[in-house]
């Protein structure tokens, strides 16, 4: 059995004097959770016990065995936090795991790597999820489903509010899934929590296999896909870190050989650049710092929550919906981002809507609970999303399509984009959605895509 080097965690001293409370109490390991890393062969794995102790991971696959000590921390709160990082993972693999503190262990645990190669790659999304009765109606479904591979929240995840055991019922709900599958997370408003700030989210989520970790936005590589986590609730205005991260992730993913490998781009945030939701609505600095960006380098879906309702609207550029002929259910990628509000994952709905319905909005409902499912078939070169209801039925569905390309007729126009009769003008068209167009105060100074 290999046997890898220490990683070095907060101190002792330092453990005793934020949470005296773990010096006793049970070795058993809890909250057990899986978090991708930064490569596709590695695996993070978390979990808390009431008494601190050391923190190991073993593991196996068709390879051997292994196994690692990782680090042990706590803050000011009476629970301590273990990490430790499974490494050199066969691609697309089942391996079993436990952790422990080298005396007390969990069960063996199995779960199965993601190669960025597959074709054919499902995960589900929720936001604003919480422990309410309809929150623990999703969480049931995510836990009893058995195709997908992954979850991802976009912010407002337990709304402890202050409360940090409200974070211990919420992860001991979530372990069933959580350490088959990675969660993986953006911040929210409500993980800045009273006088502790982002305190516990810290703690409690690994995205760069660093204690303590302030990983607010980083990327993941899944199949036919780039997943951009950003936080809206830090800086990200021109000028910012974030800003210029954001500016180099896109930038590298829209090059022809990224987007060979990953045709699709998505960027997973917690307030949205549009909504048509009454309570909080489009957050319009946020829209107006990088819907600039997003449009130029060709982010195919942007997925938000904060509004507690479901909303998708057509591809869009400064509240211009690029929708003439477009087919609700079909839509060619490369136009502009298509929005996303999925803010239905078990917090109390937001029912008032905008009215008239905005012309960019494609589809919304407002009071009804869920979570979105994703999925990418590589034959295809397709995405599918659908809008599950915990009622067991389907909201809304719809898959764009990568490459896809626009037949002409008989008559010199183009099927599936009635009124334009010329290749020229689809072109300048979808040519002003890529960003070729300029950007002046917030409106595109091109005619076919002006605001007023």
């Amino acid at each position: 059995m290999l046997c890898l080097p220490v990683v070095q965690g907060q101190s002792l001293n330092e453990a005793i004097s934020e949470c005296p409370g773990t010096i006793t109490g049970s070795t058993n390991p809890t909250q057990i959770h899986l978090q991708t890393a930064d490569e596709p062969t590695a695996m993070t794995v978390m979990w808390a016990t009431e008494q601190r102790g050391d923190a190991f991971v073993e593991w196996s696959h068709s390879g051997g065995e292994q196994s690692t000590q990782g680090n042990s921390y706590c803050y000011e709160h009476d629970m301590a936090f273990h990490m430790a990082q499974m490494t050199n993972l066969p691609l697309g693999e089942e391996i079993t795991y436990k952790v422990g503190d080298g005396n007390t262990w969990s069960n063996e645990i199995k779960f199965s790597t993601i190669n960025p190669a597959s074709d054919h790659f499902e995960w589900i999304s929720i936001a604003d999820h919480g422990l309410s009765s309809e929150g623990q109606d999703v969480s049931e479904e995510i836990i009893a489903d058995t195709s997908a591979q992954m979850v991802t929240i976009s912010g407002d995840i337990s709304y402890s509010d202050g409360n940090q055991n409200v974070w211990d019922e919420w992860f001991d709900i979530q372990t069933p899934s959580m350490m088959k599958i990675p969660w993986m997370t953006a911040a929210g408003n409500h993980e800045n929590e009273p006088i502790t700030g982002f305190t516990g989210y810290e703690h409690r989520f690994d995205m760069d296999n660093t204690a303590e970790s302030e990983g607010f936005y980083y990327t993941r590589q899944v199949p036919g896909a780039l997943l951009v986590f950003m936080s809206t609730e830090h800086p990200f205005t021109t000028g910012s870190s974030q800003f210029t991260w954001l500016k180099n992730v896109l930038e590298t993913a829209n090059t022809p050989e990224s987007r060979e490998a990953s045709p699709f781009v998505i960027v997973y945030g917690h307030k949205p650049m549009y909504s048509s939701n009454s309570y909080h609505g489009s957050e319009v600095e946020l829209r107006n710092a990088l819907e600039q960006l997003y449009v130029e380098q060709g982010v195919d879906l942007v997925i938000a929550g904060h509004d507690h309702f479901y909303e998708r609207t057509w591809p869009v550029v400064a509240e211009k919906p690029l929708s003439e002929g477009l087919d609700l259910a079909v839509i060619p990628s490369g136009i502009a981002p298509i929005h996303l509000v999925i803010g239905v994952g078990g917090r109390a709905a937001y029912e008032d809507l905008d009215e008239p319905q905005p012309s960019w909005s494609a589809y919304r409902e407002n009071s009804t609970y869920g979570w979105t499912r994703l999925v990418y078939d590589d034959t295809s070169r397709s995405l599918s999303l659908t809008h599950h209801r915990t009622d067991g039925t389907i909201g809304d569905s719809f898959t764009i399509v990568y490459g896809m390309v626009l037949e002409s007729d008989e008559g010199g126009g183009f099927l599936g984009l009635p009124g334009f009769n010329s290749l020229s003008t689809i072109s300048a068209l979808i040519g002003v959605a890529l960003g070729r167009g300029r950007f002046i105060s917030g409106r595109f100074d091109d005619e076919s895509c002006s605001v007023e």
